[in-house]
């Protein structure tokens, strides 16, 4: 059976200019779940990424632990989703709508708490695909079938006895291990917000689809040592 880890990208730059840039904690993070991996005495026959900088630069650190690491395969599939359009669509209707936390905006890209409050509310009306005044952007059905085809084509394209490592984001992992245990999309949403940084998730191939077997594993990452490896934003 083909046998999949899945690896959420490293610490990025929250509240920076550039978010898809993984800061040093980031780096050390990807860096650990390599040497993680190997010590297991994983041998990788694939190593999957979507395009963005912060799930390549995982990728490419992560990798260094081999000797002979297997070649980087980009696939757009397991990129994110668009968080900033969401944010341009429906931040102004949901401050609208909770005074509570209009009166809490100016600190939200300071306060981890009061942004996972902000963007719960907004994720609602994406999976709701309310309506908004701004340009048109992926939905929640586009977002989820686009990852669920990805999916597929790592079975259809690789041996059923390869070992894949696939390095993407929060939001891809939730899918992945939704359309594994059939999950609701509301459900699926709600994983998103527990997925660590280069936490291990863990599916194999089944005649049906794929079993998940293992989610968010950071032994890795708390063994080290260092509170700041463990993190979710």
């Amino acid at each position: 059976m083909t046998t999949l880890y899945i690896i959420r990208h490293g610490q990025a730059s929250f509240g920076a200019e550039n978010y898809d840039k993984l800061s040093a904690p980031g780096e050390q993070q990807a860096t650990v779940t390599g040497q993680h991996l190997v010590r297991l005495g994983l041998r990788l026959d694939h190593a999957v990424a979507g395009d963005l900088s912060r799930q390549q630069v995982t990728a490419r650190r992560a990798l260094e632990a081999w000797d002979a690491p297997p070649a980087i395969e980009t696939r757009p599939e397991f990129n994110e989703y668009n968080a900033d359009a969401l944010f341009r669509a429906y931040l102004g209707p949901v401050l609208d709508e909770h005074p509570d936390l209009a009166a809490q905006h100016d600190e939200m890209m300071r306060q981890p708490r009061v942004f996972q409050r902000i963007f719960e509310r907004v994720t609602h009306k994406w999976l709701a695909d309310a309506d908004h005044d701004a340009e048109p952007f992926e939905g929640w059905n586009a977002f989820r079938s686009r990852v669920v085809a990805g999916l597929a084509r790592l079975r259809d394209d690789y041996d059923r006895r390869a070992r894949i490592a696939l390095f993407t984001s929060g939001g891809p992992v939730s899918v992945c291990v939704g359309e594994s245990l059939g999950l609701a999309p509301e459900a699926i949403v709600q994983l998103n917000w527990v997925v660590n940084n280069c936490s291990i998730t863990l599916l194999r191939s089944s005649r049906d689809g794929w079993r998940m077997t293992g989610f968010n594993n950071i032994t890795h990452l708390q063994l080290a040592g260092r509170d700041d490896l463990v993190t979710l934003r």
